[in-house]
């Protein structure tokens, strides 16, 4: 949904709701109020129609279930999120019959009350979706695409899609393919130190001859796990490649692997235009120099042109250096659009990949990976637990209902 989300938290110790409210307001989130139970709570609700309830359950439990019972039967568009001190089985059962979306256990972190929030919007505006049949939010069977792209040339969209996907892998996300798409300056392969045996264009060139195992073969493995995709050698080789073979290609990989990075460069082709468009994601990256800022705002206006969803664009700021001209906040301003990531500057980055090793895995502690795999995490859908050596130990789900009802 367009903005930010509205909030309302329903809890009776007076206390507890206004730290909650704190918590959200930091989180740039829009707290429109704060209410005890019963009648005043759906008073309220009812005049301010907020697009997420939070709503606190403690011993004795009956009125906070009975508010959220009355709550979700007056505003069926709006998920409820339950948290409590209650960390039993039975107790969350209970908050979920009576209507709750899901439910935190305190002590609670702000970083998982705002991936809640974010999820349970998430899940609600795909269910509507497809109560209204619009195909496009039907179930997919094949992996997330994601297209990096940028207006201008060393922003970092290479180092960006070559973390990333080493991001998946290493949070367990699942698997990962890295397709470089630049059609003149292709170093996928080269920055990863992947040996090319083959390319997008040999692929391109025998895809209908080809199946979901014999794709296979043109991939080149990284030791992190990551399979590439390289650009061949010659420019010269791009001449003969179709639009539609490398869409045949992209379909055959999102049939195989869970996530598809594609690498675009910073120019508008016809090949690039089946990234766009194949794109369940695309992350349009801007540094924050101003002709960096300038093109983007060229790069947005086409894009916005030509897609069909315009929502599927998440802004995202990289630091190539530590000299920028403007902040965070003005971009925003200047492109009328919400920065999703902010990837910080690390002079390591450049030591990483002359070793051909991502700097997600040769500096997991770094702040730039740690934000990549935030990044991961969030496009995954999961949330990561750390180990004592930085090192992602898995993927853990918030609250207690994804301990419940764990995903087959």
């Amino acid at each position: 949904m367009a903005g930010n989300p509205r909030i309302l938290v329903v809890d009776q110790d007076f206390e507890t709701r206004a730290e909650i409210q704190k918590g959200l307001v930091r989180a740039q989130f829009i707290v429109m109020g704060g209410v005890g139970y019963g009648a005043e709570a759906l008073s309220l609700a009812s005049e301010l129609k907020p697009n997420v309830v939070l709503v606190g359950v403690e011993d004795p439990p009956s009125r906070a279930l009975q508010t959220i019972e009355s709550m979700s039967e007056l505003l069926p568009d709006s998920p409820i999120i339950a948290y409590s001190s209650l960390t039993d089985s039975e107790s969350a059962r209970k908050a979920v019959v009576a209507g709750a979306r899901d439910y935190l256990t305190k002590p609670l972190k702000m970083n998982e009350v705002v991936k809640a929030v974010q999820m349970a919007l998430s899940q609600h505006e795909r269910r509507r979706a497809l109560l209204a049949g619009d195909s496009d939010t039907s179930p997919k069977s094949a992996g997330m695409i994601i297209t990096i792209f940028g207006a201008k040339g060393g922003i970092g969209k290479t180092t960006t899609a070559i973390n990333l996907a080493s991001a998946f892998v290493a949070i367990n996300a699942g698997s990962a393919v890295v397709v470089d798409m630049d059609t003149v300056f292709g170093d996928v392969a080269m920055m990863m130190d992947v040996p090319v045996e083959a390319s997008l264009v040999d692929a391109a060139d025998k895809v209908d001859e080809m199946d979901r195992e014999s794709i296979g073969s043109c991939l080149g493995r990284h030791s992190s796990g990551v399979r590439v995709l390289p650009a061949p050698f010659e420019p010269t080789d791009w001449r003969n490649v179709s639009p539609d073979g490398v869409e045949k290609v992209l379909t055959l990989l999102a049939q195989t692997h869970d996530f598809v990075i594609l690498d675009c460069p910073a120019t508008f082709t016809d090949l690039v235009a089946v990234a766009l468009d194949r794109a369940n994601v695309v992350l349009l990256l801007t540094s924050l120099d101003i002709t960096s800022i300038k093109d983007t705002t060229t790069a947005l206006k086409l894009l916005s042109n030509g897609m069909n969803n315009e929502e599927k664009i998440k802004l995202v700021i990289n630091r190539p250096t530590n000299v920028n001209s403007v902040g965070e906040d003005d971009v925003s301003k200047v492109l009328r659009r919400e920065v999703v990531w902010s990837v910080p500057h690390d002079a390591e980055i450049s030591a990483s990949l002359q070793l051909g090793t991502p700097v997600v895995i040769d500096r997991p502690l770094s702040a730039v990976s740690e934000t990549i795999r935030e990044m991961a995490a969030m496009l995954a859908g999961v949330e990561v637990t750390h180990g004592g050596n930085g090192r992602d130990t898995g993927p853990a789900e918030t609250g207690i209902l994804s301990r419940l009802f764990k995903r087959e």
